[in-house]
C-alpha cells in the first residue's frame, strides 16, 4: 500500500525499518483489517483527500481530514496509521502510539502499522519493547520477511548478535536476494568485529544490485571500522555517484571529514543535505558540530536548538548544546538544565558520564559558593 503522510518520516531506524514501508503515491487504495467490514465512502474520501495534499502542506490541514475520516467511520485503520506517522513527524510520539497501537489492533495481519509502531517505541528509548511486538509478528507469520529483518536490526542493536544473524538468515531463505537481510547479515558480522565476513556479505549484496547505493555505504562503513578512511571516502563517494541525493552516504562523508578535522568541508556537506531536508536532525547535528570546530559556538548552538525545538529529547542535540552553553557561552542554568535532560534519556556511555560530571561539578560549585 502507498500512503501519502509518512513519505518523508525521520525514522530513527535508519535503512533498517524505513526501507520496509511503503511511500508517496496519491488517492490509494483502501484495505481493511478484515474484508468484510463496510467502510464509510464519506471516510474513504477524507482520506484519499488527505493523501492528495502536497507534501509541503501544513500538518494541520491533513490532521484536519484525517481526524474527519475517523470521525465517519473508526474502522478505517489506515487513516489513524497515517495519523500515527504525521504525530511521529512532529516528534508527538506519545501521540503516534496512541494511534498507532489502534491502527495495529484494526489490521493485526498488516505489516505498515506494527513496524511503525516498533519504530516509534524504539524511537522512545524503549528498545525492548519494539523487539517484543516483532518478536510477536513474526510468531504470527513466520514468513514475513520485512519483520524480520526489521527484528534483526533491533537485536543487533541489543547485542543480540546470534539471533539477530537467524533471523536475517530466515529472511534470505525465503528471499535470498533481499537487499535488507543481506545488509542485517553483513552489519552484524561487522559489528562482532569480523570485518572480512561483513565485506564479503556487502559485496555480494552489491553483485545483487550494483545500482544500489546502501551496499556501497555499508562497504565504506566497514572500511572506517578498519581504520581506512580514505577507501571509506571513496565508497561513500561510489554510492552518491549512484545515487547522488542519498542522504546517508552524504552525512558518512561528512563524518569523515569532521574527523580529519577539515571542518568548513563537512558543514558543506551537512548543508546540502539541509537544502533538500531542512528537518534531517542528523545533518542539522552534524552541521552544528562543523561550526563548533570553526569556533562558531552560537552559530552551532542554534543548530541544535532547531533539533530539539522538533525533538525535545533528542540525545546527541541535548548534550551537544548543553557542552557549548557551559563551556563557551557561559549560559550554565540552561547548561545544566540539558544535562539534566540528557542523562534521563541516554544510554549508558562515555557521553552520560560526562553530563553527570558536569552536574556534579556544577552541584559542588553551587554548595561552596553558597557556604560563609
Amino acid at each position: 500500500m502507498k500512503l501519502g503522510i509518512h513519505r518523508g518520516w525521520p525514522l530513527a531506524l535508519l535503512m533498517l525499518i524505513a526501507s520496509s514501508l511503503g511511500c508517496g503515491g496519491s488517492a490509494p487504495p483502501v484495505r481493511t483489517a478484515k474484508k468484510s467490514t463496510y467502510v464509510d465512502p464519506r471516510a474513504v474520501e477524507k482520506y484519499a483527500a488527505a493523501s492528495r495534499l502536497p507534501r509541503e502542506t501544513e500538518g494541520e490541514q491533513i490532521e484536519g481530514l484525517l481526524r474527519e475520516a475517523i470521525a465517519l467511520d473508526a474502522s478505517l485503520w489506515e487513516a489513524r496509521f497515517d495519523l500515527g506517522s504525521l504525530y511521529r513527524q512532529r516528534g508527538e510520539l506519545r501521540r503516534a502510539v496512541a494511534e498507532l497501537e489502534l491502527a495495529n489492533e484494526q489490521a493485526p495481519e498488516a505489516d505498515e502499522p506494527l513496524l511503525a509502531l516498533a519504530e516509534v517505541r524504539h524511537a522512545l528509548g524503549e528498545r525492548e519493547r519494539a523487539t517484543e511486538l516483532l518478536e510477536a509478528y513474526v510468531r504470527r507469520r513466520p514468513d514475513s520477511v520485512t519483520a524480520r529483518v526489521a527484528l534483526s536490526a533491533l537485536l543487533r542493536e541489543g547485542k543480540d548478535y546470534e539471533r539477530a544473524l537467524e533471523h536475517a538468515r530466515a529472511a534470505l531463505l525465503r528471499e535470498p536476494a533481499h537487499m535488507g537481510a543481506l545488509l542485517e547479515v553483513g552489519r552484524t558480522y561487522r559489528e562482532k568485529g569480523d570485518l572480512d565476513v561483513a565485506e564479503l556479505v556487502f559485496q555480494k549484496a552489491l553483485a545483487v544490485d550494483e545500482k544500489n547505493p546502501r551496499p556501497h555505504n555499508e562497504l565504506g562503513l566497514t572500511a572506517l571500522a578498519r581504520g581506512d578512511t580514505q577507501v571509506a571516502f571513496e565508497r561513500f563517494e561510489a554510492a552518491l555517484r549512484v545515487e547522488p541525493s542519498y542522504t546517508p552516504a552524504r552525512l558518512c562523508r561528512a563524518v569523515v571529514l569532521l574527523r580529519a578535522g577539515s571542518y568548513q568541508r563537512a558543514a558543506a556537506e551537512y548543508e546540502h543535505v539541509l537544502e533538500t531536508s531542512p528537518e534531517d536532525a542528523g545533518g542539522r547535528v552534524g552541521l552544528g558540530i562543523a561550526l563548533r570546530g570553526q569556533g562558531k559556538h552560537e552559530q552551532a548552538a542554534a543548530q541544535w536548538q532547531k533539533v530539539l525545538e522538533r525533538e525535545p529529547n533528542h540525545p546527541a542535540a541535548l548534550f551537544d548544546r548543553a557542552l557549548v552553553l557551559y563551556d563557551f557561552l557561559d549560559e550554565k542554568p540552561e547548561a545544566r538544565t540539558l544535562f539534566e535532560r540528557f542523562v534521563e534519556v541516554a544510554a549508558e556511555g562515555e557521553q552520560r558520564t560526562l553530563a553527570q560530571r558536569y552536574l556534579d561539578a556544577d552541584r559542588t560549585a553551587a554548595s561552596e559558593g553558597a557556604s560563609p
